[in-house]
């Protein structure tokens, strides 16, 4: 999705592509979506703050909506890469479960991305497409992430789940409770209290862990 046809036939005649181009074109595209929204970020604003010409990043994105993928994915995987768990079976789970959320809670905390989501959440009413591009490249993704350590400690059996993918929403729920509409809607901010953060993801993990936890 993040390389069209145009870039693989130029990178085929020997002319490969500039990959610091590409960070910087992601960089500045997630600069731009995640400060503006979607409908108000442009091409060419994208283009002067990555010091390229529109027709790189057409070139190598396509659309504004395949970079707006890509941007997406960029950032969830700078967090996918915070929360992965080699080997489940030799950590403690109920502490392996406990640091998922509250590195989950300061991803979703940051103001950029409230701020983000919110311009997402009217934009999404008039173009449900860019919704479920975003729920795709993000949520959806991050959401098969928990899933998929779930499912590495019901192997180790350290717990006992028949739907993981369930299991996880379940889990994620909890951890974000009633506190993250709060933050979105204006009437707290995510740095008030950290330690009110890790006391409600500890709380969470640990009434999951009394449904699932292998006797």
């Amino acid at each position: 999705m993040r390389n069209d046809t145009s870039t693989k036939a130029r990178a085929a005649l020997g002319r490969p592509v500039d990959a610091g181009k590409s960070e910087a074109i992601l960089k500045a595209a997630r600069a731009e979506f995640f400060n503006q929204g979607f409908a108000r970020s442009s091409i060419e604003s994208i283009a002067a703050r990555a010091g390229v010409s529109k027709v790189t990043i057409y070139n190598r994105f396509g659309t504004k909506e395949a970079l707006f993928v890509a941007a997406v994915e960029t950032e969830c995987d700078s967090m996918r890469q915070n929360l992965q768990f080699a080997d489940i079976s030799s950590l403690d789970l109920r502490e392996a479960l406990i640091g998922f959320g509250t590195k989950m809670m300061a991803f979703l905390d940051r103001d950029e991305m409230i701020r983000f989501e919110r311009y997402l959440a009217v934009e999404s009413e008039n173009n449900p497409e860019i919704g479920r591009l975003f729920m795709d490249a993000g949520p959806r993704r991050m959401h098969r992430t928990l899933s998929d350590l779930l499912a590495k400690a019901v192997d180790s059996g350290k717990l006992d789940i028949d739907d993981t993918m369930m299991a996880a929403e379940q889990l994620a729920g909890m951890i974000k409770g009633l506190s993250d509409l709060e933050r979105r809607m204006g009437q707290t901010k995510p740095s008030d209290d950290q330690n009110a953060t890790r006391e409600r993801v500890t709380s969470a993990v640990d009434v999951f862990l009394n449904s699932y936890a292998r006797r």
